[in-house]
């Protein structure tokens, strides 16, 4: 071992100590104490519990404002927030809603804690380095995912095991998880498009079980329930959030230029369908070119969250897969691109925007992970020292949203869908403040560097029968 690679390691250590000991003091705001989006599940699933609508007003209204912690409900009597899953994603919560919230958190954290750490040992079965895959799972599918008492976390596990089954040859298995990725409804529709086309020995088991996740659907919620998610919810939550400033979807991004909505949608649509065809036309290829047939569900995936009608920041962790296994598995300048983009992918930037304390930690785990996959010294710099100049940056001008106005809860109707008062939210926090843009690149540039990476890759002439997947030498 060179002094060199001592010295950098004594430098990693140090600032890894430091990103803890800065995340440690986050005190009150730590993932695991905010979780803000598990009051929404917990009580949909209390709702349905109690065989009233999930996705009504009332009783959702009256639910969170007695469980939720969020300031906002205390300021803002008709505040109310949809949990716009399908019905077959309840059954767990309405299990969690019979305990205490605090039970119920607690079991919800713990449970997105293993499906990371379970995420990053089926990346390690699939031969990226188990180190580099909790770095890379660490902030994006690990702070972030628990700091949203998110579903996000079980899809992306769902995501990897799909893909891992693929790797092995479990047609069978694999279609099983790719018909759970549905409990992500945009990625359920690429990863089983995918495994669909292109795995036929998978396509009795991935329709089985897109059957029985109907089954559930009508069991918890009765017909009536699932037409109201599939005819209104699905349509009326992508509607309400058009404004909403941190969405990343295209159908913002052409808002925010002054697009009338209606159109700003359709365009988003369309574009989430171009994409999601885009990643299925070069699956094929690309997973025959690199020699990983895993892609043919994580490109997919990518795709299904680049442009889109809707898309939240939660999301994007779902494109590191794809990213992972190019940095490690790619050929030449394309792996360093897919690390760039993996750690681009990785760090939580609207939650480091607002918490500065999270500031070392992005740096330490960008440093780690392009230092682990073997990239050229000044390009990791280069890297390192580009998202730390645009976080430090944006940390100067922290976020600002306008308060919503605290309307009495009946301005609303009790049996109108949530996202009625969801949409005047989404438009009394529309800002207008171009910040909002600005910090969204690095992931949309990350998005672009996967779907890149991808297109290079599936189009390289490879000679002879074939290329063998050798992994990535990864440094010691």
């Amino acid at each position: 071992m060179t002094l060199r690679r001592v010295l950098l390691g004594a430098l990693l250590l140090l600032l890894g100590a430091a990103a803890l000991r800065d995340v440690a003091r986050i005190g009150n705001d730590l993932p695991w104490r905010v979780m803000y989006d598990f009051q929404d599940f917990y009580c949909a699933g209390s709702v349905l519990d109690a065989r009233q609508d999930p996705y009504t007003y009332e009783p959702l209204r009256t639910c969170e404002h007695r469980v939720g912690r969020n300031p906002s409900f205390r300021t803002n009597p008709s505040l109310a927030i949809p949990a716009p899953q399908p019905p077959y994603d309840f059954p767990p919560f309405m299990a969690l809603s019979r305990l205490s919230y605090a039970a119920a958190q607690g079991w919800y954290a713990a449970a997105i804690v293993a499906a990371v750490i379970g995420s990053a040992i089926v990346l390690w079965r699939l031969g990226i380095p188990l180190d580099v895959a909790l770095l890379a799972l660490a902030l994006g599918p690990g702070y972030l995912e628990l700091d949203a008492g998110q579903i996000v976390p079980f899809a992306f596990l769902f995501l990897v095991a799909t893909g891992w089954m693929l790797a092995l040859r479990r047609d069978a298995a694999a279609g099983v998880f790719a018909a759970l990725c549905g409990v992500e409804p945009h990625l359920g529709i690429a990863v089983a498009l995918a495994v669909f086309f292109f795995v036929p020995r998978g396509r009795f088991s991935l329709i089985a079980t897109a059957v029985g996740l109907a089954a559930i659907a009508l069991v918890v919620a009765g017909p009536s329930g699932v037409a109201t998610y599939a005819t209104r919810v699905l349509w009326a939550q992508a509607a309400s959030e058009v404004t909403f400033p941190p969405q990343y979807s295209l159908t913002y991004l052409l808002h925010a230029f002054g697009t009338p909505d209606a159109l700003a949608l359709a365009l988003g649509t369309l574009s989430f369908c171009l994409f999601v065809a885009a990643g299925l036309v070069v699956a094929p290829r690309l997973a025959a070119r690199v020699g990983r047939r895993e892609l043919l569900a994580f490109l997919p995936a990518a795709t299904a969250i680049m442009g889109g009608a809707y898309v939240h920041v939660v999301e994007l962790c779902l494109a590191i897969p794809a990213a992972l296994v190019l940095a490690c598995f790619a050929r030449g300048a394309g792996r360093s691109v897919a690390a760039a983009a993996a750690c681009l992918l990785t760090v939580p930037w609207i939650a480091a925007w607002g918490t500065k304390k999270l500031f070392l930690a992005c740096v330490f785990v960008c440093a780690a992970l392009l230092y682990r996959l073997g990239v050229s010294r000044a390009f990791g710099i280069a890297t390192v020292l580009a998202i730390a100049v645009a976080l430090y940056l944006l940390e100067l001008h922290p976020p600002w949203l306008p308060p919503a106005p605290g309307l009495p809860a009946a301005s609303f109707a009790a049996h109108a869908l949530v996202q009625t008062e969801w949409k005047s939210v989404a438009r009394a926090l529309d800002s207008h403040d171009p910040l909002w843009l600005a910090v969204k690149l690095p992931g949309w540039i990350g998005l672009a560097a996967v779907l890149s990476v991808a297109l290079a890759e599936s189009s390289a002439t490879v000679p002879g029968p074939g290329r063998a997947a050798v992994p990535r030498r990864t440094r010691a």
